[in-house]
C-alpha cells in the first residue's frame, strides 16, 4: 500500500482503480469491538391447522373408477405390467408387441438371411440398432402382416409358442 499523501481527504490512504479506501482508525476499531448488538428473533405464527402430509392435487387425489381414493394400502391401486409382450417365440426369432410405443417387434437370435431382411424392408419395418430389433407401428393391418411374416420365417407350426 502506498503512504497517505496530502492531496487525499482525511481518513483515506490512496486512490485505487475504482474508489478510495477508507482508513480504519484505532478509535473506530475499538468502538466496533465494544458495541453489543442484539438480534431480534421473529416467532412463527401459531395456527390451528395440521401440516399437510401429502401433496395437494390439482384435480383431487387419484381415484379408481368407482371413486375410491388410491393409496398405498389400497389393493386396487394400478400396477402396470411390462409394456413388451412376446407373441411368437421360436429358437431363432421372437415376435412381440411393445404396448408403450404401440409397435410390433421382430428380434432375431442371429442375423437373419437376406430373404428375411428383404421381406421386412419391403413391408415397412425399421431396424432399431439400439434394441437390435425390427419394428413397425401396430395397427390391425400390421398385426396381421407381422403374424403372417412370423409364420413364414419360422415355418407353419415349427415350435411356435403363443
Amino acid at each position: 500500500m502506498s503512504e497517505p499523501s496530502g492531496d487525499l481527504p482525511d481518513g483515506f490512504t490512496s486512490i485505487g482503480e475504482n474508489m478510495p479506501r477508507k482508513k480504519n482508525t484505532s478509535q473506530e476499531a475499538a468502538h466496533d469491538q465494544n458495541s453489543s448488538t442484539a438480534a431480534a428473533v421473529a416467532e412463527p405464527k401459531k395456527t390451528d391447522m395440521a401440516p399437510i402430509g401429502r401433496p395437494a392435487y390439482i384435480d383431487g387425489p387419484p381415484v379408481t373408477e368407482d371413486g375410491k381414493v388410491i393409496t398405498a394400502a389400497n389393493p386396487e391401486a394400478k400396477n402396470w405390467g411390462d409394456p413388451y409382450k412376446a407373441i411368437v417365440s421360436t429358437p431363432t426369432l421372437e415376435m412381440g408387441e411393445n404396448r408403450r410405443f404401440k409397435q410390433r417387434v421382430f428380434m432375431f437370435k442371429e442375423k437373419p438371411s437376406e430373404d428375411v431382411l428383404t421381406a421386412l424392408k419391403e413391408n415397412g419395418f425399421t431396424y432399431r440398432a439400439n434394441e437390435k430389433a425390427w419394428t413397425i407401428q401396430a395397427n390391425p393391418e400390421t398385426r396381421k402382416l407381422s403374424e403372417e411374416l412370423a409364420e413364414q420365417f419360422a415355418g407353419p407350426s415349427h415350435g411356435m409358442n403363443r
